[in-house]
């Protein structure tokens, strides 16, 4: 089972006009076509949240490989969520942070262009009765050297998963991208 892709949302490069008040009632395609930082974007017609820094901007993806997924971009910076359907009913049945973070960053060693690979974190948090794993990781590629931070949930037999991703070189990142982890919730519409 692959956790972790990292993807963006489907559609043509329509842009819409829609009032901020009705964001929250977008499905996850909806929210992409509006193309308007990530901010004003907090979707819950797929069954998750959060809030992202000013100048982050929804990204179109040609083709569509999870039940949903949006991607938004900030230079190099990234946040993209994808959700699936699971036959799981929680995470804790498919393994243990450190057991769920070695396959996420099995599968990046995977990635075409990845030299190295390395987890430096996986742990359990339980918020508002919901457990999320955070797994850190990092790795070297022809195309750069990254830092991941990824927030993985399963709910209602979904799931869920956050991740987020910066240069190396690029010091700032980390708390900024630390903050949006932050306010990841899911909900398992």
């Amino acid at each position: 089972m692959r956790l972790l892709l990292l993807v963006s949302a489907a559609l043509h490069g329509q842009c819409l006009t829609i009032p901020r008040r009705q964001l929250g009632q977008l499905s996850a395609a909806a929210a992409v076509a509006i193309n308007r930082p990530a901010r004003a974007a907090r979707i819950n017609a797929e069954g998750f949240a959060f809030d992202a820094p000013d100048g982050f901007e929804a990204k179109p993806k040609p083709v569509k490989t999870h039940a949903a997924e949006v991607l938004y971009k900030n230079g190099k910076r990234e946040i993209g969520v994808v959700v699936d359907r699971v036959r799981i009913e929680k995470l804790e049945d498919f393994g243990t942070p450190a057991f769920v973070g070695d396959k996420v960053v099995a599968s990046e060693r995977e990635r075409d262009g990845v030299t190295a690979a390395e987890l430096s974190k996986a742990t359990e948090l339980t918020i508002d009765g919901q457990t999320y794993y955070e797994l850190a990781y990092s790795n070297e590629s022809s195309r750069g050297n990254n830092n991941f931070l990824s927030r993985v949930a399963v709910r209602g037999g979904r799931l869920y998963v956050m991740t987020l991703k910066a240069r190396i070189d690029d010091a700032g990142a980390l708390p900024e991208l630390r903050q949006v982890a932050e306010s990841f919730r899911v909900s398992g519409l």
